[in-house]
């Protein structure tokens, strides 16, 4: 049986991917700060079992992923999937603030939970990844984080964040290739997700998961480092 693990899993992306990989057959471990208390997660648990298992965890606190890591050896020894969606738009969660209202503090906090938490989440499961092998990290990009392709004003944290977190990909993809594990960026598209809720995205959740599953799951150690959208096509830096 497959094993993956989710970060983000309440709700959104990270839900989606944690009830579609549920539908496949995997055991999946998913995990956000209030995983606990998600109804939508209680109904995964009580419709899949124990092929359902939910962790509290704050991916920017490193003794909160220390305890998620030993909590988790209890259950597995491998991963074969670490997908890393836990992400914020800004550190409130919910105001990008324009230039000339910029604030160091929000910006600091996007950086940490959308670029630096994802490559501290790699190291700590790294273990588990190499059991796993061939394995693949899947850090759920955006192509507001695509350099060629920024033209829009705005969301100087959110689009920086993300342009970082496709470098740490490409590091990671050169640190651990010999390790048997793929590394990728992933976009999934305009989603309708509460980051989104005021800005009429078009695609569902359900559509948007299908794709990138799908991608992932076509994906070889010859595409590891690449930055891909959810119908397998690439995306410039």
């Amino acid at each position: 049986m497959r094993t993956i693990f989710v970060t983000g899993g309440s709700r959104g992306i990270g839900l989606e991917f944690t009830r579609q990989y549920l539908a496949r057959g995997c055991q999946v471990f998913a995990a956000s700060r209030k995983a606990e208390d998600s109804p939508d997660l209680q109904q995964l648990g009580a419709q899949y079992g124990n092929r359902l298992a939910v962790y509290p965890l704050d991916v920017t606190d490193a003794g909160s992923r220390r305890h998620l890591y030993r909590a988790l050896s209890a259950r597995t020894k491998k991963l074969d999937l670490l997908i890393n969606s836990a992400g914020v738009i800004s550190g409130n969660e919910k105001v990008c603030y324009p230039f000339g209202e910029l604030r160091q503090d929000d910006l600091s906090k996007t950086f940490l939970v959308n670029s630096i938490a994802p490559l501290m989440m790699v190291e700590g499961a790294l273990p588990f990844l190499i059991q796993g092998a061939p394995s693949i990290v899947a850090n759920l990009s955006s192509d507001n984080g695509s350099i060629s392709k920024k033209n829009r004003q705005g969301k100087y944290g959110y689009s920086a964040s993300k342009a970082a977190l496709n470098m740490m990909t490409k590091i990671l993809s050169i640190e651990l290739r010999d390790q048997g594990v793929i590394v990728v960026s992933l976009h999934p598209g305009w989603v309708q997700t509460t980051m989104t809720r005021k800005e009429n995205a078009p695609l569902a959740p359900a559509e948007s998961i299908s794709g990138l599953i799908q991608v992932i799951e076509s994906l070889d150690m010859q595409d590891s480092g690449r930055f891909l959208d959810w119908k397998g096509r690439e995306l410039p830096w």
